[in-house]
């Protein structure tokens, strides 16, 4: 779960963030702006302004020192220096030009230049376009140039003070995910993607983002069981949004210092309550020293009520703020278990969507596209009395769990399997197979959209249909009147009312299904886990042609649990600092250039692999910086290269308004000898324009959440 950090705050450190964040993007402009003013007043030209943000309206603070006037503008969306017979309006153009004049008995020497109607002008030597064509690209890329300097020295700053980061060491994997494909667990740790090494869990996440989907990436693993390092390639899937390997970050066991527990969870409901920064280190008195540890208690004693150790106003070591803490006191807390919770409904099991990697499914040759028609235990199969139906082997939703059970015993199941034919005629066949059951002490939960289930003793992940296949008796779904074949299209969460005064009980959310893009049966599932007691479950489904509504309050399964109880944990973070002063040069040095590079290859797979609602607008930018401040100044001087190496490539770009668009009119008038003409130029800003507002109207829609970003 992640930090909770925003909330705790108090005013005096909100105040202190948005001072941070003030000054660092402010930072961001003004080396920018300074860059241009610098390398005008070394060409000469006159700087009639020097502003951060636009005084729109002559709304400003300003002051006037000597021939510029220094000021902060009301609307803080950038800044610029006016130079004399300077204007980014093309229409301006010939008033630059009359601007920039000499008039008759002046004392200045007069500088002749061509106007883009061929004509000759006379104008002041210290005007802008008195310039030659090499010293006007000097300033306009010296804003650029200026961020690249800055963001080497923001991230060399950063790494001399620390930057927190959190590692790629894996809580969990989602189910058919290529990650989970390859057998990755709790407690694995990343310590390459590529050619990066040691990855921080952001890294690894824009890695796999603008990674190499047909090819796959190179990942070495660290195995937490057996220490072994391994090379995989994990090849991203990309269904919808961004593309992902399935791989949660990383857990600790210290518990959320503003909610520790979910609301009516189990460790809510528990002996005493658990307090924010507690830290668990022993589970039935087993001592536990991380994440897979302490789910592995949970898993194995999922049904059973659960003594919980932790330390209490323990400190953290001063060489190491992220690390175990010591001292304090021990508390022991008595936590009862999670019953499954269910309607009633059994669903139709769809096929086998994906098989891990060395497991005794793969090696008999179960593939994705087959369907377990049955399963049963193997010895029931092989006595000669026929076998009591197992209800919940027969159940796709409690089938992983009653394998869970089965695998504690060393049980063998027996698969009737379909395949269907290579060659597309659409024949199936059907085959009998043995396969042995491992132990499990991981997760595999479906959070997901579209997520399978899966099911761990085997190695398999499976679909789950929208279309009941079994009403059970006596269950909310049979008192409903739901019968078998009835689709289900829509489920909302009802919380309980909260007042007599409430008229209607409010709805947390709504789960569609059915569609190719809405497979959410698992996840529906996982999240009705979690429900506080008397929500309740409508239900809108279709029988036959029919539309109905029914709503159902869920009942506990016997002898069925959750493992998961409720603990809201602390991501796991480290602090990456330089020993000394040349290691601090080479991380800002590194820093740097990844940053540049992940913008190059953002903008290449730009509504391509990567979805145009990827992008971030002001209200994103501002909101990642306070974020980033939050955790420290590290982290915060890292945000601002990250964003320094977004505005120098972004403003370089070869559009008409940005200073690579005047890098583009300034080649074309260095081989033309002339600039080019005033239509032409007139023509090209308006088309930059309407991009630019266009694209601004965009990115503050997502950031307003008007465009969903589905990422």
């Amino acid at each position: 779960m992640g930090m909770c950090i925003i909330g705790a705050a108090s005013p005096g450190e909100w105040l202190l963030v948005i001072l941070q964040v003030s000054v660092g993007l402010g930072a961001v402009i003004f080396v920018h702006e300074l860059g241009h003013f610098a390398v005008a007043k070394m060409c000469g030209v006159k700087c009639e302004k020097f502003f951060i943000g636009f005084d729109i309206g002559g709304y400003k603070i300003s002051r006037q020192w000597g021939e510029t006037e220094y000021g902060i503008g009301i609307l803080p969306l950038g800044g610029y220096v006016k130079m004399l017979g300077q204007d980014d309006n093309p229409a301006n153009i010939a008033e630059q030009v009359r601007a920039s004049q000499v008039g008759e008995g002046a004392v200045v020497e007069a500088k002749e230049i061509i106007g883009p109607d061929g004509k000759t002008y006379l104008v002041d030597p210290r005007s802008y376009l008195a310039k030659s064509v090499p010293q006007r690209m000097a300033i306009i890329s010296a804003g650029v140039v200026m961020n690249v300097i800055f963001a080497f020295v923001f991230a060399m700053i950063a790494y001399g003070i620390g930057v927190p980061y959190i590692p790629c060491i894996v809580s969990q994997t989602s189910p058919g995910s290529p990650a989970w494909q390859a057998g990755i667990r709790a407690g694995d740790e990343v310590l390459r993607i590529g050619d990066l090494e040691n990855p921080s869990f952001a890294e690894l996440r824009g890695g796999v983002t603008l990674g190499d989907l047909e090819n796959g990436i190179p990942f070495t693993i660290r195995r937490a069981e057996t220490g072994a390092v391994e090379e995989v390639t994990l090849r991203p899937k990309q269904t919808r949004g961004l593309a992902k390997v399935g791989i949660f970050s990383p857990s600790s066991l210290r518990l959320s210092k503003e909610k520790p527990v979910a609301d009516q969870s189990p460790a809510a409901r528990a002996s005493a309550p658990f307090q924010g920064h507690d830290e668990v280190i022993a589970v039935d008195g087993r001592p536990v020293s991380d994440y897979r540890e302490f789910v592995a208690q949970l898993v194995e004693h999922a049904d059973k009520p659960l003594k919980i150790t932790v330390r209490r106003g323990g400190k953290p070591s001063p060489n190491n703020p992220y690390g175990p803490l010591s001292g304090g006191e021990e508390v022991t807390i008595t936590v009862p278990p999670r019953p499954m919770r269910r309607l009633g409904l059994v669903m139709e099991m769809g096929k086998i969507v994906a098989v891990q990697q060395d497991t005794a499914a793969a090696e008999k040759g179960i593939l994705p596209g087959d369907f377990i028609d049955e399963i049963v235990s193997a010895d029931d199969a092989s006595a000669n009395a026929p076998a009591a139906k197992d209800r919940l082997l027969s159940d796709p939703i409690t089938l992983p769990e009653r394998l869970r059970q089965m695998a504690l015993e060393k049980m063998v199941v027996r698969l009737t399997l379909r395949h269907t034919a290579a060659s597309g005629d659409g024949r199936q066949t059907t085959e009998t197979l043995d396969l042995p059951l491992r132990k499990v002490t991981w997760l595999e939960s479906s959070w997901l959209p579209n997520d399978p289930l899966s099911a761990p003793a085997l190695g398999i992940a499976y679909r789950v249909l929208n279309r009941v296949d079994e009403v059970l008796p006596d269950s909310p779904a049979a008192r409903a009147d739901m019968q078998s074949g009835d689709v289900v299209t829509k489920a909302e969460f009802i919380l309980p009312q909260l007042s007599e005064k409430q008229k209607d009980a409010p709805v947390l959310e709504a789960v569609a299904f059915g569609q190719e893009n809405q497979r959410n049966w698992p996840m529906f599932i996982q999240h009705l886990q979690s429900l506080p007691e008397g929500a309740q479950i409508k239900l809108t489904y279709k029988r036959g042609e029919q539309s109905r509504q029914a709503t159902l309050e869920p009942t506990p399964v016997e002898g069925l649990f959750v493992a998961e109880r409720g603990f809201i944990f602390e991501p796991i973070q480290r602090l990456r600092q330089a020993r000394n002063w040349s290691e601090q040069v080479r991380l800002g040095f590194q820093e740097t250039i990844r940053s540049l590079g992940m913008v190059f290859r953002f903008l290449r797979k730009l509504g391509t692999q990567i979805p145009l609602t990827a992008l971030g607008g002001p209200v994103t930018i501002a909101q990642a910086a306070g974020y980033s401040a939050f955790e420290g100044l590290g982290k915060l001087l890292v945000f601002l290269t990250v964003l320094s190496a977004n505005l120098e490539v972004i403003n370089f770009l070869p559009i008409p308004l940005l200073d690579g668009g005047h890098m583009v009119f300034l080649a074309w008038e260095g081989v033309r000898g002339k600039p080019a003409s005033e239509k032409f130029v007139v023509a090209l800003h308006t088309i930059g324009f309407v991009l630019i507002i266009t694209l601004m109207l965009f990115v503050l829609s997502l950031d307003l959440g008007i465009i969903p970003r589905k990422l």
